[in-house]
């Protein structure tokens, strides 16, 4: 990436995007967010801090074979939690046995392993 865009500095987090190390000050040091994230808690997280810091964030996720791109910008867009996001009823495969991270993950793993 940095030989077709030199003037782009990468930079990826650990999976904990959570982390309060991820503060308003973190995020006001980039020009841009884009955002990859697999949780909604980590992605409502990284919106408001995006927008406290007054950063463009380009949010981004797939369920499935269904993907989708959205700008966020302050006062401009509107943002991640603006609108309800329905309640999950499926959740992927990789979640579920690699990072669960909701008690909900585990009793659809469980259900898994006993069918």
């Amino acid at each position: 990436m940095t030989s077709t865009t030199p003037f782009v500095t990468p930079l990826f987090t650990p999976p904990s995007s959570c982390s309060s190390e991820y503060n308003v000050a973190w995020f006001k040091r980039f020009d841009l967010v884009l955002n990859a994230l697999d949780n909604r808690q980590a992605r409502c997280h990284v919106n408001r801090m995006c927008l406290a810091a007054d950063v463009p964030l380009v949010e981004s996720g797939s369920a499935g074979y269904l993907g989708q791109v959205t700008v966020i910008k302050k006062g401009l867009t509107e943002c991640y939690e603006c609108q309800p996001k329905p309640h999950q009823k499926t959740f992927p495969g990789c979640t579920i046995r690699n990072t669960p991270s909701e008690p909900i993950h585990c009793i659809v793993w469980a259900k898994h392993l006993f069918k």
